[in-house]
């Protein structure tokens, strides 16, 4: 299925679905996502965890939080013309929650630490790339890799194969802001585990169709069942080619800092999403060249000899050269 695709600053004008006014230099203005160099992501992370220098060395870096935070915990949901996005309230959480993938890594041997997220970066933003599912009473989502095109990188079947990774709201729940103690988060304990067993067992896959000028599979529960009433279109009301629900509008803000323009309008989300420069290559370059450990002394030593090597080897060809060309010569 096609996927249409913590925040540190967002804003999000909530209130009563109001017409789209401002004038079209104010749109074009926040229209543009804007090219920003994965420095920015970096310098934000910076206090707030460590890197992995031996997964930097091997060329694919993660990111691990000190305070052993649970990705797509703390913030909200709403609906908008991308689909489901999620709009986290951690620090770094607009980088994190929307660039790369996470992974729940199994406890450490010899310590009595349990299992920790790690954060997996790339330089592709998706609006959530979580994977969901949904029971008679509950919804619940899973942090996902998704590759550019939005499609799930793992198996099917993998995905649902640990309930330890899923997390879980009731229905009623499911826009509020959210915090920890409105969640079972299946990594916290083993009842939470075994409760997330049993709610992957009896759910079934959420998507939902949402219409437009055409139908448009997405993931995610229907935003029909669950958005307020003024924002469900009924059938008999929709003109031609007006969705059938309506999702509020992504707006782009020019840094992490910026303020709210004044022709925000209610229905309108603003949140800070670059494109960067770097791509995973590049940004895996980046995070090598900010954080990998300097040349131990052993290192240093080796590394001499490499280059008096390549320096012998360069002069011996050259001498063989030029001893080949004298005999030419001759």
């Amino acid at each position: 299925m096609k996927r249409a695709t913590l925040l540190l600053p967002f804003l999000l004008l909530a209130g009563s679905v109001l017409p789209l006014t401002p004038g079209r230099a104010a749109i074009s203005a926040y229209a543009d996502r804007g090219k920003a160099d994965f420095d920015v992501v970096l310098d934000i992370l910076n206090p707030l965890g460590t890197w992995t220098n031996a997964a930097i060395k091997d060329g694919k870096p993660f990111f691990r939080p000190y305070d052993a935070a649970v990705p797509f915990t703390q913030g909200r949901w709403e609906y908008s013309d991308f689909g489901w996005l999620w709009i986290g309230t951690t620090p770094g959480s607009w980088g994190t929650e929307h660039y790369g993938w996470w992974t729940l890594d199994a406890p450490t041997t010899n310590t009595s630490e349990g299992a920790k997220w790690s954060w997996h970066p790339d330089g592709t933003w998706h609006p959530v790339p979580v994977d969901f599912r949904q029971t008679k009473d509950s919804i619940g989502w899973r942090a996902s890799r998704l590759d550019e095109a939005g499609e799930f990188v793992e198996k099917e079947s993998d995905r649902y194969a640990k309930p330890e990774e899923w997390i879980w709201v009731p229905v009623a729940k499911f826009l509020s802001p959210l915090t920890a103690k409105d969640l079972i988060i299946g990594a916290s304990s083993p009842a939470a585990a075994e409760q997330s067993k049993n709610l992957l067992l009896d759910s079934q896959a959420a998507t939902h169709i949402y219409s437009a000028w055409r139908e448009i599979e997405r993931t995610g529960p229907d935003p029909a069942k669950i958005l307020p009433p003024a924002r469900v279109v009924a059938e008999e009301n929709r003109a031609p080619n007006q969705p059938n629900v309506t999702p509020y509008i992504l707006m782009n803000l020019p840094s992490a800092w910026a303020p709210l323009p004044p022709t925000a309008q209610p229905t309108q989300i603003y949140l800070y999403r670059p494109a960067f420069y770097q791509d995973i290559d590049g940004v895996r370059r980046r995070i090598a060249k900010w954080y990998a450990p300097a040349p131990t002394d052993a290192e240093k030593a080796q590394i001499s000899q490499i280059k008096q090597s390549l320096q012998e080897q360069a002069e011996a060809a050259d001498r063989a050269a030029a001893a080949k060309a004298g005999d030419e010569k001759k």
